[in-house]
C-alpha cells in the first residue's frame, strides 16, 4: 500500500508566490501571526503581574499567573518563515474554489482527502469566510483557484485541509488564469462537475461557519460535518 501521509501534491499551482503580499493579505496566516504577538504581549503582562503578586508573597495565584504565563509563552513561540508560505501556494494541491457568497464573501473549496492508496474516496468542501479578495471580481460563482496542505493524523484519510486562494500570493493574473485553466482539465476527470458540487452543497448548507468541512462520498453525497481544528466529523442526520 502506498502512504500519501508525507504530503506531494499530484497537481500544483505553478505561480511564484510572493510573501510579502501572503504576509498582507493571507487572512489564515495573518490569524496565526496576529495570535502569537497577542501571546507575546500578554505573557509579558503576565510576568509582571507575577512580580507584584511574588512581592506580597500570594503563592497560590503566583502558581496559577506562573502558569498562564507559560501558556501564552509556548502560543507565542515559533515563526511561519516566507519559505514556508511560499510553499503553501507553490507545493500546495491545487483544487477548486468558488465564491457561493458575497455577503459576506465566502469561498467554498473542495479537495479530495485520500491519504492512503486504495482508501474509498472521500471529499471535503471547506467553508473559507474572508475579508477581502483583492485581484478577483468578487462575483457570485466566481471560479477561485486555491491552493491546500493537509492535515494528517493517521489512517487511510487526511483529518483536514485549509483552502488559500491565489490571489492572496500573487498579482499575476495570467498565472492565475493558468491555474484555473489547469483546475478545469483535472475537472474533466471527476465523475461530477464539482463547480455544481460546490454550489450544491453552499445551497444546501447556507449555515457553515468559516473553517467548516462537509465530507463527501465518492457519489458526492454529504455523510458528514466537521470543524477544521475537529480530528473526528459529525454524522449528518438523516
Amino acid at each position: 500500500m502506498v502512504d500519501y501521509s508525507q504530503f506531494e501534491a499530484s497537481t500544483k499551482s505553478g505561480i511564484h508566490a510572493d510573501a510579502s503580499r501572503i504576509k498582507k493579505h493571507d487572512e489564515i496566516i495573518g490569524a496565526v501571526l496576529s495570535q502569537r504577538k497577542s501571546s507575546k504581549i500578554i505573557f509579558v503582562v503576565c510576568l509582571a503581574v507575577l512580580a507584584v503578586l511574588a512581592y506580597f508573597k500570594l503563592w497560590v495565584p503566583v502558581g496559577i499567573c506562573a502558569l498562564a504565563a507559560l501558556f501564552f509563552l509556548w502560543r507565542g513561540t515559533g515563526k511561519i518563515s516566507e519559505d514556508y508560505m511560499r510553499e503553501v501556494y507553490e507545493e500546495g494541491l491545487l483544487v477548486p474554489g468558488l465564491i457561493v457568497k458575497t455577503q459576506p464573501l465566502t469561498i467554498m473549496a473542495i479537495a479530495n482527502l485520500v491519504a492512503q492508496d486504495g482508501a474509498d474516496t472521500v471529499n471535503g468542501c471547506y467553508n473559507l469566510v474572508v475579508k477581502n479578495l483583492e485581484g478577483a471580481k468578487n462575483q457570485l460563482y466566481e471560479k477561485v483557484p486555491c491552493s491546500c496542505f493537509f492535515r494528517y493524523e493517521g489512517g487511510p484519510y487526511h483529518s483536514a485541509f485549509q483552502p488559500h486562494p491565489l490571489y492572496w500570493a500573487t498579482t499575476n493574473q495570467q498565472e492565475i488564469a493558468a491555474a484555473l485553466r489547469q483546475v478545469e482539465e483535472d475537472n474533466k476527470e471527476n465523475s461530477r462537475d464539482e463547480w455544481e458540487v460546490l454550489k450544491e452543497m453552499a445551497e444546501k448548507f447556507p449555515d457553515l461557519k468559516n473553517g467548516e468541512i462537509i465530507m463527501l462520498n465518492e457519489n458526492y453525497e454529504p455523510f458528514g460535518r466537521k470543524d477544521y481544528l475537529d480530528s473526528n466529523y459529525k454524522p449528518l442526520e438523516g
